[in-house]
């Protein structure tokens, strides 16, 4: 047996019930009254018992500590995280079908491109992706004016042969200032949206004389980030202004 092995054993222990035995063998044998003998037991046993008391109390505050550094670890771990990751073009399919894949309830995508979706293979990677699950239960595009020939010839087309076409919504057309163009949901069902946010410009997109054709780079921007409150705020004014314009008009 190794010295090691030797340390450990719970010598404390061992020397108490020996003590016990004794005192009950010498109780027997008459040599010591047996009052005596059961204080004896009595104390080794109180001994015993404060001893277990005062390890427990050492093992609560080291599982105390450890809970404190976990905690630590997971806060530095967190705040070392990016809140927004840019994909390249290698990594654009996998991420729309990721992102797609953990959605649920409604999608909003502002200055949805219509034009992209005139080719089949970036239809089939992006909003198709959205289209194929079962947890998006309706998509709302909010798109400039000029992309309505577009969506007429182009997308209701290719939605009327996907079985879920009927999710997409008619867009909301309206006004829409600059190149950003981003896709927000619920990510998971836990309330906490995050976006796949991209440029219509290069280099982020390539470009023709008909305007941008597909992106290059997308942002993911995860739900804690502080852009996130912006671009929610962007959504819901949009959607406020266009309806209240669509409802003027007719």
């Amino acid at each position: 047996m190794s010295f090691r092995h030797l340390l450990r054993i719970d010598w404390d222990v061992i020397a108490g019930i020996i003590a016990a035995i004794v005192a009950m063998l010498l109780s027997f044998m008459g040599l010591v009254s047996q009052t005596v003998g059961l204080g004896i037991i009595l104390l080794l046993c109180a001994l015993l018992l404060t001893r277990d008391l005062r390890g427990e109390y050492r093992e609560q505050r080291m599982f105390d500590k450890l809970d404190l550094i976990k905690r630590n670890v997971s806060s530095l771990t967190a705040a070392n995280q990016s809140d927004i990751h840019l994909i390249g073009p290698k990594r654009m399919r996998q991420e729309f079908a990721a992102f797609a894949s953990v959605t649920c309830g409604e999608i909003r995508w502002y200055n949805a491109c219509c034009r992209m979706f005139r080719r089949q293979e970036v239809f089939d990677a992006t909003l198709r992706t959205f289209l194929d699950n079962p947890h998006v239960t309706s998509i709302y595009l909010l798109c400039r004016p000029e992309e309505r020939r577009f969506w007429e010839s182009d997308v209701l087309p290719k939605l009327r042969q996907c079985e879920h076409g009927p999710k997409v919504h008619e867009p909301l057309w309206g006004p829409i200032r600059g190149t950003v163009s981003f896709v927000l949901g619920d990510v998971d069902g836990d309330g906490r949206n995050e976006a796949l946010l991209t440029i219509l410009d290069e280099p982020f997109a390539t470009y023709s004389q008909q305007g941008p054709t597909v992106p290059r780079f997308v942002f993911r921007v995860c739900s804690q980030s502080e852009l996130m409150v912006p671009l929610e705020d962007v959504i819901r004014n949009a959607t406020s202004e266009f309806r209240s314009d669509a409802d003027a008009g007719q």
